[in-house]
């Protein structure tokens, strides 16, 4: 997937990071893949989505997102999905892991903290929705009789 928006990468930055355009509701990276890099939102916006296909949130211009799988190095836990034509800054994962290893270790307590705590909200806005849409389909199923 990334590999085909690679062939199409427009530009490089002048940081020395790969820019890959991706087209409103082309996915970035899917559920369960095994991360390669970590992202930064160039221009547009990208939508963070559940295993069961909930929208968790949404990542704007000058954000990062997939950090979390690059730092732990485990499957994505959520997708993410172009939300609008959008331009990414691709970070190699071990660019971006030897960046975060060399920080000072405050910062990469913070990071852990942050990461463990964004990955605890994916799991808990995933059991949210599938709650809302159990007990919206039970409301439906009440109103029709």
């Amino acid at each position: 997937m990334i590999e085909d928006s690679l062939k199409n990468m427009s530009s490089l930055t002048n940081s020395g990071l790969e820019q890959v355009k991706f087209k409103k509701g082309e996915f970035i990276y899917k559920y369960s893949e095994i991360p390669k890099f970590a992202y930064y939102v160039y221009t547009g916006t990208v939508n963070i989505i559940s295993e069961s296909d909930y929208i968790l949130g949404k990542v704007n211009e000058g954000e990062l997102f997939g950090e979390i799988s690059a730092v732990f190095n485990k499957g994505h836990t959520v997708s993410a999905q172009a939300s609008c034509d959008s331009r990414i800054l691709i970070i190699e994962k071990e660019l971006f892991y030897k960046r975060v290893s060399q920080s000072d270790p405050v910062i990469k307590a913070i990071i852990r903290t942050l990461s463990s705590r964004l990955s605890d909200m994916n799991e808990r806005s995933e059991k949210l929705w599938k709650e809302v849409h159990f007990l919206s389909s039970i409301k439906k199923k009440n109103i029709s009789k």
